[in-house]
């Protein structure tokens, strides 16, 4: 049961690294485009946040120096998780309780480079999800 909660939770920091990895091409903007035209796309039903290219961040229209922040913070978290990972001496149970602090600390300074109103997008986006998927466990 240890096991696989350790690895549930490895996954889901994984994840959310993973995303923060790669955002920053996934938000990656011609410099002519106007940001109140939205993409022909933007017209289709938005996809879920599990599809490919699309993560926490992809509807915050962050500026390139908000991108390369966020970018710093994952890249950071995700050394650190796996040199958790990596330490033999620890058990599971530590290194979840370690795995899963690096993952608050890396959201909390995550949203200290977010503005006011990115944070309140970043919350909508997280109630829609949740929302959703509550409908699929349904």
């Amino acid at each position: 049961m240890k096991t696989k909660s350790l690895i549930n939770s490895v996954l889901g920091v994984g994840a959310f690294l993973l995303v923060g990895t790669f955002a920053p091409t996934t938000f990656a903007q011609s410099g002519t485009q106007d940001q109140a035209t939205p993409p022909p796309a933007a017209s289709q039903q938005a996809p879920s946040a599990h599809e490919p290219g699309e993560g926490h961040f992809a509807r915050l229209n962050l500026s390139e120096d908000q991108k390369a922040q966020i970018k710093k913070i994952h890249e950071t978290a995700k050394a650190k998780a796996d040199a958790v990972m990596a330490n033999t001496s620890l058990s599971d149970a530590d290194k979840q309780a370690k795995v899963k602090h690096i993952h608050h600390v890396a959201m909390r300074q995550t949203h200290r480079v977010l503005t006011p109103e990115q944070r309140e997008q970043l919350k909508a986006n997280r109630s829609e999800r949740r929302a959703e998927h509550s409908q699929s466990q349904s």
